[in-house]
């Protein structure tokens, strides 16, 4: 089984990698005394996450759900990645690493929507490499964008 620690840490330090896409559908929580979901906006998971798995042991498992992005998803509604953005901002400020991936992850998301001067902005505060350097380049180029949105998963 995961230990709840690491998984928790691997939340906090905002690091996909650690958690291999570890989301609500891939972990399994044993159903007891579970906190309330998020309360400020009512519909972020990502505090939740913290809370369910600071003290508890935790199993992560194949995804229960797949998730598959067509415009009306959650993920995509520009009010949801801004509550969420800042939600995550608040947990992880003061983690250089983590406040760079977060902006990475938002520079994609601006990228995939098509706002390309947001992207560029925040391609700018993440941390540089040679994918990000492309999606900063190729944003001043929509035909290019939409043809790597539609070759890669840029987002999501």
């Amino acid at each position: 089984m995961e230990q709840s620690s690491s998984l928790h840490r691997a939340y906090l330090e905002w690091n996909k990698k650690k958690i291999g896409g570890a989301y609500l559908g891939s972990i399994l929580v044993k159903n007891e005394n579970l906190p309330l979901f998020e309360t400020y906006f009512g519909l972020l998971d990502y505090d939740w996450l913290l809370r369910v798995t600071k003290n508890r042991v935790c199993k992560i498992i194949e995804p229960v759900v797949i998730r598959y992005i067509n415009g009306k998803n959650l993920s995509l509604n520009s009010d949801y990645r801004k509550k969420d953005f800042y939600m995550i901002m608040l947990y992880i400020d003061g983690n250089l690493d983590a406040m760079k991936r977060l902006c990475g992850t938002r520079a994609r998301y601006f990228y995939y929507v098509g706002n390309a001067k947001m992207a560029r902005f925040y391609f700018r505060q993440s941390k540089l490499d040679w994918k990000i350097f492309l999606y900063y380049i190729t944003s001043y180029i929509p035909f290019l964008r939409k043809i790597i949105i539609k070759k890669f998963r840029v987002f999501g």
